[in-house]
């Protein structure tokens, strides 16, 4: 049952915010998450942004939050570079925040296809550009080795929807013919693992709660773990016969998972 959940691992876009709108019942639950002795963390597929950037933003919002309240895809993908290819140089196809956080850790990056580099890393890309894809190609038409982040389609926006790193995966495939090989973030479940690790909980103690079907709750129900599906945000019910995933809860919003957790499972 929910009310007997220790940790939430929570999605951020489409799940507890939109935008720049705080959903209401954020506060109340997180507030009760904290009240009752359990602890959630932020697991987000968006790699744009480090997370001293999350961690301001949800300050604007009135939720007091520090780093150790976060886990990203670019940490995971940080996480898995230097245990896998701690060598390798990667033309990244990114944000100045993702790039930097990347050379903070150690990893070698190139600026172009003139420094010859090893792998195309593509992320969430908030400052794309038409040269940008152009190297990409280029170096895919190489043979280069080709990672992404995470394969979200789409980011909720409060205007509706914006393309994501999914959006040009699609683009590229189509100019090139590649794939990544590697696809680091949600629906992996190595996300989930992680957080379970860092705080001591079970995975019977543990609940994912997020917007879409294909990576969250995806992630998830990899990692053996009860999900909510929040419509939200970009996902609607008939996803999960669209994608072939069955959380264990569907609900509205965040303020519904807190009246079930109220109220108790019916």
């Amino acid at each position: 049952m929910l009310k007997d959940k220790k940790l939430f691992l929570l999605d951020m876009d489409g799940t507890i915010y939109l935008g720049d709108k705080l959903f209401e019942g954020t506060r109340d639950f997180l507030a009760h998450i904290k009240k009752t002795g359990g602890r959630y963390l932020f697991l987000t597929n968006n790699s744009s942004r480090g997370t001293d950037a999350y961690v301001k933003r949800l300050k604007t919002m009135g939720i007091e939050a520090s780093k150790e309240d976060f886990l990203t895809s670019a940490d995971a993908c940080v996480s898995y570079i230097l245990e896998n290819c701690p060598r390798s140089r990667f033309y990244v196809c990114g944000t100045e925040s993702f790039k930097s956080q990347l050379k903070n850790a150690g990893i070698a990056l190139a600026e172009g296809c003139e420094d010859d580099p090893d792998t195309v890393l593509l992320g969430y890309d908030t400052e794309l550009s038409y040269g940008k894809l152009e190297n990409c190609c280029i170096l895919l038409g190489q043979g280069k080795s080709y990672m992404a982040t995470h394969p979200d389609l789409v980011c909720p926006t409060a205007y509706g929807y914006a393309p994501d790193c999914g959006s040009v995966i699609e683009m590229l495939c189509t100019a090139t013919g590649r794939r990544p090989s590697v696809i680091i973030g949600k629906p992996k479940p190595e996300m989930a693992f992680a957080a379970m690790k860092k705080t001591g909980f079970s995975p019977e103690e543990t609940c994912l709660i997020g917007d879409r079907v294909y990576t969250d709750i995806a992630c998830g129900v990899n990692a053996g773990i009860d999900t909510v599906f929040v419509l939200s945000g970009e996902g609607v019910e008939e996803d999960t016969e669209k994608y072939g995933v069955k959380p264990t809860y569907i609900m509205k919003n965040i303020s519904e998972v807190l009246k079930t957790i109220l109220e108790g499972d019916k």
